[in-house]
């Protein structure tokens, strides 16, 4: 019988509920800690996601260095214009280049390609510059030839206060340590790098593109001004200047932001996994829960309850289990916080506090209150199976999940609110709903497996073994758990693997692969009479050294048929970085052996004075880029229109010498230009970058090692951090089975008893246990296997765009080491149903 409840109703369900929570949320230990890891992860994710936001948000002027930014990138600018902006507002200019430092007078001298960022008395315009010791930013603008260096180089070159330190060909004194800059943008962001004062530039003359010279002017306004007025005044001044780009304090940090989100989104997804993997647990345990309250409900039915009033009598005590777990897991998740500031504010100088919102907060309810609405629907519904004439033939009804039309509508609604909620509020919606939909087609092959192994077990006959009989008729029963156990403990597989696949990948890509085929050196910045001694240079050193050497020019696009990209193509866009900036560019008079051409033919010969370019053709499709369309490029100032004439396949994963545009030799070799060069040497110890130096000190040498041992680092903690909250969803999975035996509780009971009365021992028990175990876990690692290793192949290769590996070391290790857990789970838990007590239950009390 149903019935709608009047408040009266209502207020007797509320009292009955918090009462029956207050004697029964022992019975309910699973669903509690369940739902509070799952929706702990994903607060702490939320908050820290918001905590670093805010962060940015708060410091946005201090991120860029101004009210606004205008950037030049390797030129100069336009002074007349920098100036006109002068008179209404406060200048600050900023120059960054690349360039090589070398420790002097030690028994074995070393350098490090460094980044310097020169700056003027006015900077920083916002924030502070922490340093030391005091008095050290003020001479480094008094006194010439002076450096304060970052933490980082410090250690890497053992430099202390006071020493000599070689930039390129001159002496710079070491005055003291940085410990961060207000604006964390750039190159200053990461790495190596020091701070200079303005003269620095004219000490140094630099002037090669091979410096990655950036011209910045950094600029704010006066607190009585309005900015958005004062914006569009600036944007006026530079409307005709294709040259610049401005940058606003939304702008800031927008690399950091998007590593932010997209990280977010992937854990995020991860955690609603293992929430989903929870709800399975949360339905049994409330299975289990119901069974064991079937008396009480079959009493609330005779004295003239409806199923509706019982129904919401479980509902509403779920609402406040829920609210009182989201209030606890959502609180404690600001103590993750502290961590994470620690890591960054030691790395980027960003000090990151807990903020509490109240839109998470009910976001964070509402997805813990989807998924225990959509699990707990068939199991609630089960009340109708209820009679109150049960009470008066005194025997236990074991209750089943009870599916209705309306009520699986109802579940596939809530399912696709919750798919909805976490695909259309995150960075990329394509890629959370295709995670969505791999998720449920393994939930639904896991579910497919159980049925046939049931199937085939049942047509399993001849054997002889009585436990191995006990073992297929417990998977086989009609009540049995097999379903459950391999839906849940798959899909936790299947994620661990999956993940421990791409990041064994990765790293061996990053560690070993590439070290292996790509160059040892990259070099930058050799002037055009230079190519001849460099490379003698490098043979003397290794007379088997590998050297390739190509011209390379500076190149903006600044136009595309005509029209500024900028003005249509977004910065999400996979190829931005193409049209974002200057890019360097080559020339060859061959198709080269690792970009053959897709598209279009080599150079024609009978245009000479025509500037011809060939594309990346993955730019080209990102882009929408067409053969025969024109380029207008800026080249030293003068504006070149160049034809697109064929495509080529570029593959930047061994770190060779590739660019995104190739010119024709014919035209392009009277260009002024320099040479950039790679080196793969044969025996490395036998390079000496200071001698290289001495010889030729404008050069810039890029250790690859150096670099890809950073990356490796970082790559490291992310991929602890993954596999850490991964391992959550295998927790959750074995709580889940653990539930699941709980609700065979009664039946595993009576089984044991039969058992027990035909004379079996405990040791038959138990073996018929194992060999359960075996036939499931066998038929799980199998298919998880599977999934792992497509997921992974694809993600690796498609994603990553590297190349993917079987490692079957790291699949057997956890195999094995997932597999031992259940297995001592499994256990511990049926022990408890080993030594039933004979007699009440054949009273059946």
């Amino acid at each position: 019988m149903e019935k709608l409840n009047n408040p009266s109703e209502l207020n007797l369900i509320f009292k009955y509920a918090l009462k029956d929570l207050s004697r029964n949320y022992k019975k309910l230990a699973s669903i509690i800690i369940t739902l509070f890891i799952s929706l702990f992860i994903l607060s702490a994710i939320f908050t820290i996601e918001d905590s670093l936001k805010k962060e940015l948000n708060d410091n946005a002027k201090s991120l860029l260095g101004g009210d606004l930014e205008i950037d030049y990138n390797r030129n100069e600018g336009n002074l007349e214009l920098v100036n006109q902006v002068k008179k209404f507002t406060t200048i600050s200019q900023m120059i960054e280049f690349s360039t090589m430092v070398s420790t002097t007078g030690r028994e074995t001298n070393k350098s490090l390609f460094t980044r310097i960022k020169t700056v003027d008395t006015k900077y920083p315009l916002y924030g502070s510059v922490d340093y030391e010791p005091v008095g050290a930013f003020d001479r480094m603008h008094n006194e010439p030839n002076t450096l304060l260096i970052n933490e980082s180089l410090s250690k890497n070159l053992n430099l202390k206060i006071n020493e000599k330190i070689k930039v390129q060909n001159q002496l710079f004194t070491i005055i003291g340590i940085v410990k961060s800059v207000p604006d964390v943008s750039g190159f200053v962001a990461f790495g190596d790098w020091a701070l200079a004062g303005d003269q620095t530039l004219e000490i140094l003359k630099l002037n090669g593109i091979g410096s990655f010279l950036n011209y910045e002017y950094k600029v704010k306004f006066n607190e009585t001004d309005d900015a958005k007025k004062l914006e569009k005044r600036i944007e006026d001044i530079f409307k005709d200047d294709q040259k610049v780009k401005l940058r606003y304090p939304e702008n800031s940090a927008s690399g950091l932001k998007r590593i932010i989100n997209n990280f977010s989104q992937f854990l995020s997804l991860v955690s609603i996994s293992a929430m989903l993997i929870a709800g399975i647990g949360i339905a049994n345990t409330l299975l289990s829960f119901i069974n064991q309250n079937n008396m009480s409900i079959a009493v609330r039915k005779a004295v003239g309850f409806y199923s509706g009033n019982i129904k919401t009598l479980y509902y509403l005590q779920l609402f406040i289990l829920l609210l009182v777990i989201t209030t606890f897991a959502y609180g404690s998740s600001f103590l993750i916080v502290p961590i994470v500031d620690q890591y960054l504010s030691d790395g980027l100088g960003l000090n990151v506090s807990p903020v509490f919102s109240i839109l998470n907060f009910i976001k964070i309810f509402l997805v813990g209150l989807l998924v225990l609405v959509i699990f707990s629907i068939p199991t609630i519904s089960s009340i109708d199976q209820v009679k109150a004439s049960n009470l008066f033939r005194n025997v236990f009804q074991n209750l089943e999940f009870y599916y209705s039309k309306k009520s699986t509508a109802l579940s596939l609604i809530l399912l696709s609110i919750l798919v909805l909620l976490f695909s259309f509020g995150s960075e990329r919606p394509i890629y959370s709903l295709g995670y969505f939909v791999a998720f449920f087609v393994c939930l639904i092959v896991f579910f497919l497996l159980s049925k046939i192994i049931i199937y085939f077990l049942k047509k399993f006959k001849s054997t002889s073994n009585i436990s191995l009989k006990v073992s297929i008729k417990n998977i086989t029963q009609t009540k049995s758990i097999t379903p459950i156990t391999i839906m849940s403990l798959g899909l936790g597989v299947t994620l661990l693997l999956t993940l421990a696949l791409v990041g064994t990948n990765f790293q061996r890509e990053i560690a070993k692969s590439i070290p292996d085929i790509a160059p040892d050196y990259f070099f930058v910045g050799i002037q055009k009479g230079e190519k001849e001694i460099f490379e003698k240079n490098i043979l003397n050193m290794d007379a088997d050294a590998k050297i390739e050497v190509v011209p390379m020019v500076s190149s903006g696009i600044i136009k595309i048929n005509g029209v500024n990209p900028n003005t249509y193509i977004k910065p999400d866009n996979d190829s931005y970085w193409v049209i974002g900036s200057d890019r360097r560019s080559s020339w060859t008079d061959e198709v080269p052996e690792d970009n053959p051409l897709t598209e279009g033919k080599w150079w024609d010969l009978t245009k000479p004075d025509q500037l011809q370019i060939s594309l990346d053709a993955e730019v080209a499709k990102n882009l929408n880029i067409k053969l025969g369309d024109v380029f207008t490029l800026n080249i030293y100032g003068r504006e070149i229109e160049g034809e697109i004439v064929n495509f080529r396949a570029v593959d930047y994963r061994d770190l060779s010498i590739n660019f995104a545009m190739l010119f024709n030799p014919q035209f392009a070799n009277n260009i002024p230009h320099e040479y950039l060069a790679t080196t793969k040497f044969e025996t490395i110890e036998k390079f000496d970058e200071t001698s290289m130096l001495e010889v030729l000190p404008s050069l810039s040498m890029i250790k690859i090692a150096d670099y890809l041992n950073k990356v490796t680092d970082v790559l490291n903690k992310v991929f602890i951090a993954v596999t850490l909250i991964s391992a959550v969803t295998i927790i959750i999975g074995l709580i889940v089975i653990s539930s699941a035996i709980i609700v065979q509780g009664k039946v595993k009971e009576y089984q044991n008893l039969v058992f027990k009365i035909l004379g079996f021992s405990k040791k038959e028990i138990i073996l018929s246990s194992l060999i359960e175990f075996i036939i499931i876990f066998n038929s799980v690692i199998l298919i998880a296997t599977f999934f792992a290793v497509t997921a992974s192949k694809f993600i690796i290769e498609n994603i990553f765009e590297l190349v993917w590996v079987f490692d079957f070391k790291v699949l057997f290790n956890l195999g094995i080491s997932i597999g031992l857990i259940t297995l001592l789970l499994i256990m511990i838990t049926n022990i408890k149903y080993l030594n039933p007590k004979v007699y009440p239950l054949i009273r059946n009390q």
